[in-house]
């Protein structure tokens, strides 16, 4: 594990992904919640969420633009042996 140079106020902590003992400044706030290693010397734990995963579905219309009113008649159009 690399040596680090002494930081006034920092602290040692664990990062959540490797386990490994780095300083504070090195750890970084993940999506995932996880505190987790970045930067030089470390082993670069810290992963970028994916921009697809922020993309919103939009609704689709399921319906046609216009429609018929239903007249109730079903009989209206139908052919009778009388007709031909």
């Amino acid at each position: 594990m690399p040596e680090f140079p002494y930081v006034e106020g920092g602290h040692n902590a664990i990062c959540d992904r490797c386990g490994f003992k780095y300083k504070n400044h090195h750890l970084r706030l993940e999506w995932t919640g996880l505190r987790v290693c970045a930067g030089a010397g470390t082993n670069h734990c810290w992963e970028v969420r994916h921009p697809q995963e922020k993309i919103r579905g939009k609704a689709d219309r399921q319906s046609p633009p216009w429609v018929r009113p239903d007249t109730g008649d079903d009989t209206a159009n139908e052919t009778t042996p009388e007709d031909l």
